[in-house]
């Protein structure tokens, strides 16, 4: 919206958004915009470099989709652009253009674009096209000043820019080498103007706009009177990010400070305000006063509160700190306020609920070496004519249920290798010690025999009381928790430990706990078969056809894994009375059903072995 169109901006409600940069692969990314949506952020920044603009010009596209997807709004920011603008990316256009670089005041010429280089206004235009391309709801122009001499390698803070022979050209004849009160304004008013040339190139296309300046209304970087830029047309919102440790700034006070100045100026010229604050390069010890920095912006009737960055920047070695999860918990808790489950949207609840799932894979991936530890025993139990046997209470044991209801139809294990005991109904059957003893009992458990007992917490009276009669048989025992320091991993032989965290839903082990342990069920189940050869070539030919889609399934994989003609596999499945494995064997190896019968027997049911493999 243009500013000089006379329509005043209405404020918006109190909101908390977050930079996000360097990753651009974007299934991580969809995860990371979910995750903040989950929290409670309602915006995010994201930063479209140089190398962005060259090499990931439709990847940022889909980047900004896929925030928009989660009910975020999106701030491009100008990430290092030209040298000119706040971030830490390299600038790929001042190396093909040292021409329109800034010239010290002592003659030098540094690796900055001018702000008053014709050019590199009309490159920070195209970046501005291809932003909007993307579909972001804000252009975010960061920090637009002339060179920091640390930025450049600099140890003297004394020098400054520009003497150009565009800046020459504007002031009306040779810059002078003396930084006097004249030469000052016109830097100034050059930054203005560059500024004023940009924004209306955005607002002409229909796009916003925000100016983040830096803290200051004085010194070579600072912009005296932020009126000049608060009254720009074509200015959306005006913010400012009062990083208190650059500045050698207590927290509370120097934020306070500039969050005042901010509003009052905002409020004057009927633009929308925004703060900043940093999450990046603080300890759990300066918390406290993030917090109160927090605070009081809001006191000063500041309300869209922004960090820099995602998870504390915990991601980039140069600004993290060894705390910066609890960095980020605590200024994440401190934006958003943490909002209830039950005063979420139920689209909010969505993206937390697929937030807290997607942590799980982890938590098994980091299980790993002891899940492959224990399917390799199981598969050993198995092969030596032992059975699978699982047991479970509650939500436990019928995901466990679930699974040895599959192996059968999916992989051709015969009736009886892969069974479960499951507690009775009614949730008071979990607490029955003495039916989790008989049920094992019944199965006469035996030293072959390979027994994983599921539960959350590893303590299920019922379960426990299984696991403990299958050790005294000398079954190989494994314990499946989503806990430390169980009463089921001290009697088991092996521990397959998730640890998944707290629930949405407090102590609803439904949730993340039932998704891990359906994950490390499927990884027990599926990878015990394919290390006995229940698999072929990655096919299912151990499907048990009982209906037509199965069938059909069947004949396809014969077909894959054989590579004959389908009229060979259909009269080879006929001879085979169906059986895939007979089946591929028979056409695999040229003999007849009853020979590829008695191999597959022989080679315990892999098609693999029956072949001359081996397991």
């Amino acid at each position: 919206m243009r500013k000089d169109s006379k329509v005043t901006l209405q404020p918006r409600a109190a909101s908390a958004g977050s930079s996000y940069f360097g990753v651009r692969i974007v299934r991580h990314v969809r995860r990371d915009m979910a995750d903040l949506a989950a929290r409670g952020y309602s915006g995010v920044l994201h930063t479209f470099s140089e190398n962005d603009f060259a090499y990931y010009r439709d990847t940022m596209r889909e980047i900004v989709e896929a925030s928009h997807e989660v009910g975020l709004t999106v701030q491009a920011s100008p990430w290092g652009l030209g040298r000119t603008f706040g971030g830490e990316a390299e600038s790929r256009w001042v190396t093909f253009h040292p021409e329109e670089c800034q010239v010290l005041d002592d003659g030098r010429r540094i690796a900055g674009a001018c702000l008053n280089s014709p050019a590199y206004r009309a490159f920070c235009k195209e970046w501005a096209d291809w932003v909007l391309d993307c579909g972001v709801d804000s252009v975010f122009w960061d920090e637009p000043a002339w060179m920091v001499p640390a930025h450049v390698g600099l140890d003297d803070a004394t020098r400054w820019t520009c003497r150009c022979s565009h800046c020459a050209e504007r002031f009306g004849r040779p810059v002078p080498g003396e930084l006097t009160p004249t030469v000052q304004a016109f830097r100034e008013a050059s930054v203005v103007d560059f500024l004023r040339e940009v924004l209306a190139h955005v607002a002409a296309r229909g796009g916003e706009n925000t100016i983040c300046l830096l803290p200051a209304t004085g010194g070579n970087e600072g912009i005296s009177d932020w009126n000049m830029v608060a009254e720009l047309p074509g200015l959306t919102t005006f913010a400012t990010d009062p990083y208190w440790k650059h500045w050698n700034e207590p927290a509370g006070p120097f934020v306070r400070r500039f969050a005042r100045l901010l509003r009052e100026t905002c409020e004057r010229h009927g633009v929308r305000s925004q703060l900043w604050l940093p999450s990046f390069g603080l300890t759990s010890q300066e918390i406290p006063e993030l917090e109160a920095a927090i605070a009081a912006a809001r006191e000063e009737g500041v309300e869209d509160l922004w960090t820099w960055g995602y998870e504390a920047c915990g991601f980039m070695t140069h600004l993290a700190t060894p705390d910066s999860p609890l960095v980020w918990e605590a200024v994440s808790a401190a934006l958003t306020g943490s909002p209830a489950v039950e005063t979420r949207s139920t689209r909010s609840l969505v993206n937390l609920l697929n937030v807290e799932d997607s942590t799980v894979s982890a938590a098994v991936a980091r299980a790993g070496d002891e899940l492959a530890a224990a399917i390799e025993a199981i598969a050993a139990r198995i092969s030596g004519g032992g059975r699978l046997v699982y047991a479970g209470a509650g939500t436990s044991g019928r995901l466990a249920a679930l699974d040895a209801a599959e192996i059968g139809p999916t992989f051709g294990s015969p009736p009886g290798e892969v069974v479960a005991i499951v507690a009775g109904d009614g949730e008071d059957a979990e607490d029955d010690v003495e039916r989790g003893d008989a049920d094992m009992r019944a199965l006469a458990i035996g030293p072959k025999d390979a027994v994983v007992a599921v539960s959350a917490s590893g303590s299920t009276p019922y379960t426990l009381a299984a696991l403990e009669a299958a050790r005294a048989a000398g079954a190989l025992c494994v314990a499946v928790v989503c806990a430390a320091n169980s009463r089921l991993a001290a009697v088991a032989d092996r521990e397959v430990r998730v640890v998944v965290g707290p629930e949405v839903v407090s102590g609803s082990t439904r949730l993340k706990a039932g998704t891990a342990q359906k994950l490390v069920l499927n990884a027990i189940s599926t990878a015990t078969m394919i290390r006995l050869g229940r698999t072929y070539a990655g096919l299912m030919v151990g499907v048990v056809p009982e209906n037509a889609k199965l069938r059909e399934r069947a004949r396809q994989n014969v077909v894959i894994a054989s590579g004959r003609s389908e009229a060979d596999v259909d009269e080879a499945l006929a001879a085979a009375k169906g059986d895939a494995r007979v089946a591929l064997i028979a056409l695999l190896a040229g003999v007849d059903p009853a020979t590829a019968r008695e191999r597959l027997d022989g080679a315990g049911g892999s098609v693999r072995v029956a072949l001359g493999g081996k397991t």
